[in-house]
Parts: C-alpha cells; sequence; structure tokens
C-alpha cells in the first residue's frame, strides 16, 4: 500500500567512488584498487530508491551548466526519475562527492555543494505547485535550510506528508525544520538534533532503551514521528505514542554507500503502510544495498527485497 507520489527536494552530485583496502589517516596516502562515476547526492539517490520501491517520484533540485549536469539528468531519468522540476544555473558547478570505500564497506565522503547550495524557496516553490493530499515530500540537509523549511511549510498547508532525514547532521537551531510528520536519522544525528533542543543525551549503545527515549524525546519536541537507524542493527522507531524496534537481515557489507538513501526512499515509497511493517521493509531494502558497490547503482528494486519475517515486535508505550 503507497500514498501519492513521491516528491524529493535535495542534491543532485556527481559521485566518483574509489575502492581501498583501508580509509586513509591524516596525512597518508593510500592506493585504490578501483574507481567508478554514478549519479549521487543524498536527494538524488533517495529519489531513485523511491523508485526502485515503486512510486512515481520527482525530483526538485539544481544543477550547474557544466558537462556534468546533463550526464546526472540522464542517469536519473533513466532510473525512471521526473526531472522537470530540476533547475539550472548558469556559471555555477554541479555538485560533486568524492567517495572513499574501504574492504569492510566503510565510507569517507567529501562533497562540494557547488548548485546544491543555490537551491532557493523559490525553486522549492516552483517545484511543489502540484503537490497535493497524500503525497510525500522527501528533504535532507544538502541544501540551503531555508529551502527545506519554506517547501516543507508548504506542502504540510497542502495537505502532503513531510519527511526529514536530518543528515548532513544539523548544527544549529536555525537548521532545523519543525513542519515535519516524520524524522528520520541515525545515532549520531540524532545526538545532535537533541543538544540542539536541549534534551540531554544519555545513550549507552546501540539499541538501547535510553536511546529510544532519547528518539522518543526528540519526535515529541518536534511534534513528529520519528526513526532512528542503526546499521546492521536495524532500527528504533517512535509512533503514534509507542516504541519499538525492528531487526536488519544479515548480510556481508561491501559498500555501505546509500544504504541509508535507499532506507528514506523506501519509507517514502510505502508511507501508507503501517510503521512496523514499513520500516521492516526499508530496512531490508537497504541491508541488501550494502551488499552491491556503488552508490545509487546499488539500490535494489522492490521485487528483490525480502523483510525479515517478525511474529511479534516490541511496541512500548515512552
Amino acid at each position: 500500500m503507497m500514498n501519492g507520489n513521491v516528491i524529493v527536494l535535495g542534491s543532485i552530485n556527481a559521485d566518483t567512488s574509489y575502492r581501498m583496502t583501508a580509509l586513509p589517516n591524516p596525512g597518508e596516502t593510500v592506493i585504490a584498487s578501483s574507481a567508478s562515476a554514478s549519479p549521487g547526492g543524498k536527494g538524488a539517490n533517495q529519489a531513485i530508491a523511491a523508485v526502485a520501491a515503486g512510486a512515481v517520484t520527482r525530483m526538485i533540485g539544481m544543477v550547474g551548466d557544466d558537462s556534468e549536469a546533463a550526464a546526472q539528468l540522464a542517469a536519473l531519468a533513466l532510473r525512471g526519475v521526473d526531472i522537470d522540476s530540476v533547475a539550472m544555473r548558469r556559471g555555477v558547478a554541479t555538485g560533486r562527492a568524492v567517495v572513499f570505500v574501504d574492504d569492510s564497506g566503510e565510507n569517507s565522503i567529501v562533497v562540494l555543494s557547488g548548485a546544491n547550495d543555490l537551491l532557493d524557496g523559490d525553486v522549492a516553490a516552483t517545484g511543489l505547485a502540484s503537490i497535493t493530499t497524500g503525497d510525500v515530500l522527501v528533504l535532507q540537509n544538502e541544501v540551503p535550510a531555508d529551502a527545506n523549511r519554506a517547501a516543507a511549510r508548504l506542502a504540510r498547508s497542502l495537505g502532503a506528508t513531510v519527511i526529514w532525514n536530518a543528515a548532513p547532521a544539523p548544527t544549529v537551531a536555525a537548521d532545523l525544520v519543525h513542519d515535519i510528520d516524520l524524522l528520520v536519522v541515525n545515532e549520531h544525528e540524532l545526538k545532535q538534533i537533541s543538544g540542539i533542543l536541549g534534551i540531554e543525551a544519555t545513550v549507552e549503545g546501540p539499541g538501547s532503551s535510553a536511546l529510544g527515549d532519547l528518539l522518543a524525546e526528540c519526535a515529541r519536541a518536534l511534534d513528529a514521528d520519528a526513526i532512528c537507524t542503526l546499521g546492521s542493527d536495524g532500527a528504533v522507531f517512535f509512533a503514534d505514542g509507542l516504541s519499538g524496534s525492528v531487526p536488519a537481515p544479515k548480510v556481508r557489507a561491501v559498500d555501505t554507500t546509500a544504504a541509508g538513501d535507499t532506507v528514506v526512499g523506501y519509507l517514502a515509497a510505502h508511507a501508507g503502510l503501517p510503521m512496523e511493517e514499513r520500516l521492516r521493509l526499508a530496512a531490508a531494502a537497504g541491508a541488501l544495498a550494502v551488499t552491491v558497490v556503488g552508490a545509487s547503482s546499488s539500490i535494489p528494486r522492490l521485487g528483490d527485497v525480502r523483510p525479515v519475517p517478525v511474529a511479534r515486535t516490541e511496541r512500548t508505550p515512552v
């Protein structure tokens, strides 16, 4: 069961990935074993994931007038993303990212925002002109916070659901987006947001009950449901006054790039499902993504995703 269309407001990057035995330490030079190029940016990845999950998806973003722009837009269109609401700014570069991946699948990423940093409320409003009740707007933090806040307010006023993936982690109160229905974070991002909100973090480790309590407090402060992803440990959630957790399938990770974006895209595409079922599907898709090398190229299609069967998920009032 899915809601209406998915609209992703976010970044579009040209990704170059380098594979190596171990990530370099400061001052260290390492030799890469391979390199590859692909469309990227959290926004573009999440749009591709929403399409892979079965949703009609439109991208709102900004590219430059360089050679990379056409390549990234063509790649998005090839994956089924509607790019009619992507604007072009002359005299600037399309966003770029360099991704380093080690043999355990962990990564380090350097991003040059380029045109993404020029996305504003006017571009957002134009792209959201046709959004309506039942649609889902997805936001992240690789475009200016002002654009995110303007888009969230407009989408909510027109009856759409708003998902905010607060990544990269916000650092100041001005980065927060309040007109949201669902917050999606990892543990680091959750602690950053709790600090901004003045909520004391007492988390002792992944999956701890303290983590669920902290998530619930942040969710209440933002008047939204919330999910905290925990990688191979699955995720915890707070929805409708109840906290719970779901597992992730056990897999051998080769590249964690875009796994979180896969989760967000699946959550958006299946916003009509109950939270537990929706999150188990998204967690399974994210786990499958880490078994494939690459960013957007690792995002699995719905027919290949098998959620972990769970007879009972603990849900407790918080």
